[in-house]
């Protein structure tokens, strides 16, 4: 049987793996990728979310092997709505994993600056734990950051809490998943990738990879019957302060008080908007999904296009076969300034064979943007 130059161009190398990283906005996650990988991945400030994408690191060398991180939005970003973050997280996965490529783990960050896991960080979580299964947590490592911002005792009696309520982490911890300490250091966050990497098949399969594989529809996910629930709820409490509001109002008309009757006026507005956004957003869950996988794809088959034009114009004046060792063409590429994206996307996505599936994503994809929107 012929194998398509699609499917041969990212066929993944052996000693390649992925792990993914998630969690709340505000929690470190793009630092983390970027003090592991040496990539220059965009960084929020405070809790402003600057990941309005999935963005994959360039590699790096630990413990034998050649490793990418995935860079996620959280689902309380700033920019991007839940469902808009569950689909495009969900098309990422679900690419790799429809061309048999499988995560060596998942790093779950959480900020032990925060006193409880209430409110936006619980509801993350839960989607996180839809997200992923109850199979996969042995595969993954909740990793509390921020320590250097916090008083010692008061961080250790945190995470303590964390570990040893229903309410918090306890429930995933019981079902495999490790508690790990991420100080901002270098060494701390190598500690906890070797913790993943340690046993020779690291290799996972998260629920939302396997119920998409199968056919099921985004919605019919157990991390989207959540995130529905979730919207529902959200809906629900707008309405409610939509009703508190039009009674302020009332009484501002009543008091012939104009300057609060505009003000609540304004905020009806705007919470009418996002009422309106999140039934839009719910009933478009599938068609967002859809779009966000098919952009993927054709991201993906144009960078191979430019990889294989890239090859043909370069191979009258290739002398002997390049080397794999020394300097990486990916380096070259990246580090070589050109005028237009066609041109650097065709040097980086020349050194394709290099690093297998998703260290060739990080390159395929680094003249594009992955934000659909």
């Amino acid at each position: 049987m012929d194998v398509s130059p699609e499917h041969t161009a990212i066929c993944q190398d052996e000693d390649t793996i992925s792990i993914a990283v998630m969690g709340p906005t505000g929690t470190g996650k793009t630092s983390f990728v970027n003090l592991l990988s040496g990539s220059s991945l965009r960084v929020g400030k405070d809790l402003e979310s600057c990941t309005d994408s999935v963005q994959v690191s360039q590699p790096f060398e630990l413990a034998g092997r050649t490793i990418t991180l995935v860079d996620t939005p959280g689902f309380d970003d700033t920019k991007l709505t839940d469902v808009g973050v569950l689909n495009m997280i969900a098309a990422y996965l679900s690419y790799s994993h429809s061309r048999n490529q499988k995560l060596a783990g998942v790093i779950y960050l959480h900020r032990i600056l925060d006193n409880r896991v209430g409110g936006i960080s619980a509801r993350s979580f839960r989607l996180f734990r839809n997200l992923c299964g109850d199979q996969s947590l042995r595969s993954v490592i909740i990793a509390t950051t921020m320590w250097d911002k916090v008083d010692e005792d008061v961080a250790l009696e945190r995470e303590e809490e964390l570990a040893s309520k229903d309410v918090f982490f306890k429930p995933a911890l019981k079902k495999g998943a490790r508690l790990a300490r991420h100080s901002n250091t270098l060494a701390s966050a190598q500690a906890i990738i070797r913790s993943l990497i340690a046993n020779d098949d690291c290799s996972v399969t998260l629920q939302i990879q396997e119920e998409l594989g199968s056919g099921l529809e985004i919605f019919e996910t157990r991390a989207g019957k959540e995130l529905s629930r979730e919207v529902f709820e959200q809906i629900n409490r707008h309405r409610e302060e939509m009703r508190g509001i039009m009674a302020d109002i009332q009484e501002a008309t009543r008091a012939r008080d104009q300057e609060s009757r505009k003000e609540l006026a304004d905020e009806r507005v705007r919470i009418a908007n996002l009422i309106s956004k999140l039934q839009m957003d719910s009933t478009e869950m599938v068609k967002g999904y859809r779009e966000a996988l098919a952009k993927l794809e054709e991201r993906v088959m144009k960078a191979e296009q430019a990889a294989r034009e890239s090859k043909e114009q370069s191979a009258p004046k290739s002398f002997g076969v390049p080397s794999s060792s020394g300097n990486s063409p990916v380096v070259q590429a990246v580090a070589a300034t050109e005028n237009t994206n066609a041109v650097l996307e065709g040097k980086l996505a020349a050194a394709i064979p290099v690093i297998g599936f998703w260290g060739k994503l990080a390159v395929m994809l680094a003249p594009f943007s992955l934000t659909w929107r």
